[in-house]
């Protein structure tokens, strides 16, 4: 029944989703910045932008329009939001570096039009737009500092325009879209906005539906899916050669690295149908998500159980152990399903940023729960060092390893959760694609020293740390049974004599 509701989310999530191809859909939202769509255009790139319908219903006097930013990086895109008020343009702030800005006002009057407004006035940086082919598709005009005609039905109050821009080198960048809406009165944010805008928004390059940046992604992940098989393969005959030495992590271990293949092939194929139709197969990315899934947990489990020396040094898991592995998995489920949900919706949907923070949150947590168990083995093997006797360097011999095992996730989560994001702040928007690489490069890394550390070999050396515990806790029974027969004679042997 559970799968049942799972498949049913994944279906409304992929009629959601657009690909490339926006629609949008925005109603009464009190935003006054609000951004559409973000895509890396490179000299080949055009978007065609088609507001099909935007119906004022109230009466507050505001101003619409649409911004068009360029930047250099694909996280610059913020900087409309975070430093230049469209509202209030007047009090725009003077940086060093601003990115170019293209605002289309809507000017109501009649005939109504939309006014190229000159940002550069308020400090920012002038814009040369006439390398840009800016067409309005009502009136094929492409002179880029004429008005653009608008559509209005008096029925209903409802405007629709339509235009296009092609791209050439000088203005090469990633694009960002806004729709705005400000109100010119302070008392208006107090009344009731009704409005609806919708538009439809399509992106390319040349004949590829993807973004600048994403355009190796299908080739990248086709080739990774390839390494991980091969790393399957590899662990599946290290397993047939020792099968004496198996523990069931190292099943688990086999069953992650096939998920992550599956991923990666099942990721390349959703980026084949993106760059193709602009939209992803509604099929292929269902199994895409489901796959994004479990390889997600099982990546958790898998390092849970390792930093708690399941299977290796015991065999049973103590109370904050289970705690820990019954918390991480559904956190896991909660991330996976906000990730999804961000996937497959437009950036202009009201919880996007929400469920945005969601997922950075949790999957932090995540990253937080693992490193515990990891650093409870470590005490507990400190522990042991101040009580061994004849077994002290074993302990230590042991203790090594689950250190560099701790630095090892610490390094892995460092990388893939932090220094991701500052490359993608530096990173120019053509090179976008390197994050995912270097994502890739890292996570292949930590699977091969990981299963190197752990590989069912009869001289690893956590092998011999469960032997040789074994014997320990052997012998400390048969000791304990020893005393305990030794005394129950000596009571005998003082009652006989009494």
């Amino acid at each position: 029944m559970t799968a049942c509701r799972l498949l049913v989310i994944l279906q409304l999530c992929i009629a959601i989703v657009c690909g490339r191809i926006h629609n949008i859909n925005i109603v009464s939202d009190r935003r006054e910045i609000i951004p559409l769509a973000n895509f890396g255009l490179t000299k080949d790139g055009f978007v065609d932008f088609q507001v099909t319908d935007l119906i004022i219903k109230d009466n507050i006097d505001a101003k619409y329009g649409i911004v068009v930013e360029s930047s250099q990086t694909q996280t610059a895109s913020q900087y409309v939001e975070t430093h230049i008020n469209i509202c209030r343009p007047k009090s725009i702030a003077f940086f060093d570096k601003h990115p170019k800005i293209l605002n289309l006002l809507l000017d109501k009057d009649d005939p109504p039009k939309l006014i190229n407004e000159d940002m550069s006035q308020y400090g920012a940086v002038k814009w040369d737009i006439s390398n840009l082919k800016l067409t309005d598709l009502l009136t094929e005009n492409t002179s880029p500092d004429a008005l653009f005609k608008v559509e209005h039905s008096p029925t209903n109050n409802s405007y629709s325009f339509h235009f296009q821009l092609e791209v050439k080198p000088e203005d090469e960048g990633q694009f960002t879209f806004y729709f705005y809406r400000c109100p010119r009165e302070p008392t208006s944010y107090r009344t009731t906005v009704d409005y609806l805008f919708s538009a439809v928004i399509t992106a390319k390059n040349g004949e590829s539906f993807l973004s600048a940046g994403e355009k190796p992604l299908t080739f990248l992940y086709t080739v990774m899916g390839i390494v991980y098989f091969g790393m399957f393969w590899l662990w599946m005959k290290v397993m047939i050669h020792y099968s004496d030495n198996l523990f069931k992590i190292h099943y688990l271990m086999a069953a992650l690295v096939f998920a992550k293949f599956l991923a990666c092939i099942l990721h390349a194929i959703d980026y084949y149908f993106i760059a193709s139709h602009g939209t992803p197969d509604e099929a292929w990315a269902i199994l895409w998500y489901i796959i994004h899934l479990v390889r997600g947990m099982l990546l958790f489990i898998s390092l849970a159980l390792i930093g708690m020396g399941f299977a290796f040094i015991k065999h049973v898991l103590s109370y904050n152990e289970k705690l820990v592995l019954m918390t991480v998995v559904p956190l896991q489920i909660l991330a996976n399903v906000a990730y999804i949900i961000i996937d497959s919706s437009e950036e202009a949907e009201l919880n996007y940023g929400t469920w945005k923070k969601i997922l950075i949150f949790v999957d932090l947590l995540c990253c937080g729960a693992i490193i515990f168990p990891v650093m409870w083995s470590i005490r507990h093997l400190q522990q042991a060092t101040e009580r061994s006797d004849n077994k002290t360097t074993l302990v230590l011999s042991q203790l090594k390893l689950f250190r560099h095992f701790y630095i090892l996730v610490v390094v892995y989560i460092y990388i893939t959760r932090i220094a991701l994001k500052f490359m993608e702040v530096v990173l120019p928007f053509q090179l976008a694609w390197c994050t995912n690489f270097m994502d890739e490069i890292a996570t292949i890394a930590f699977f091969l020293i990981t299963g190197w550390n752990f590989r069912p070999y009869i001289s690893n050396p956590y092998y011999k740390v469960v032997e040789e515990d074994d014997d320990m806790e052997m012998e400390s029974m048969i000791e304990s049974d020893t005393l305990r027969n030794r005394t129950h004679a000596d009571e005998e042997d003082d009652t006989t004599l009494a």
